[in-house]
Order: C-alpha cells, then structure tokens, then sequence
C-alpha cells in the first residue's frame, strides 16, 4: 500500500537492521484516514480468502 509505505518513510524510526518504529502513527497517534485506507486494502486482498473459525 503506497500510502503506508510513504508515512513509514517520512515518520518511521530505524532503530537496528531489525526494528523499524512506527508506533508513533500506528500505536499512540492512530491516523483514522490510514487506518480506513489499510482496511480497505486489506478487504480487497483478502476478499476471496477462505476463514475458517476453530469451535472448542
């Protein structure tokens, strides 16, 4: 998703080869306009995605 990959960009925190911080947008200060444009991104690739519910 290009807008995602655009805020990681210009707000997300490289701490190590491992870890990348974007909990300043995605935790503490949740953008409700990304927030709907990941929703919307993921009902379009997981539209056809068979779930199945485990019944204890």
């Amino acid at each position: 998703m290009h807008a995602l990959e655009q805020k990681i960009l210009a707000e997300g925190i490289v701490l190590s080869e491992e870890v990348l911080k974007v909990d300043s947008f995605l935790n503490h200060q949740i953008d409700p306009v990304m927030m709907q444009q990941i929703g919307q991104e993921f009902a379009r690739l997981f539209k056809d995605a068979v779930v199945y519910q485990k019944v204890c």
